[in-house]
């Protein structure tokens, strides 16, 4: 899943003023496991019907012995 996050982290000074709703930091694409709910930040799987972090990937593929 992905979710656009405002992550300002209020960088403005007077030489610098803040961009506003052009400033990059205001729309940050921020990816989210299907399955857990957790942050993705390495590879994202995406199996057909979930986007998926590995570890939930590997649960959900589990190999039997």
């Amino acid at each position: 899943m992905i979710k656009h996050e405002n992550q300002c982290c209020e960088c403005a000074t007077p030489g610098y003023p803040c961009l506003g709703s052009e400033c990059p930091n205001r729309h940050v694409e921020v990816y989210y496991c299907d399955e857990c709910g957790e942050e993705i930040e390495g590879d994202i799987y995406d199996d057909g019907e979930q986007e998926l972090c590995e570890y939930c990937l590997l649960k959900k593929y589990k190999k039997e012995i």
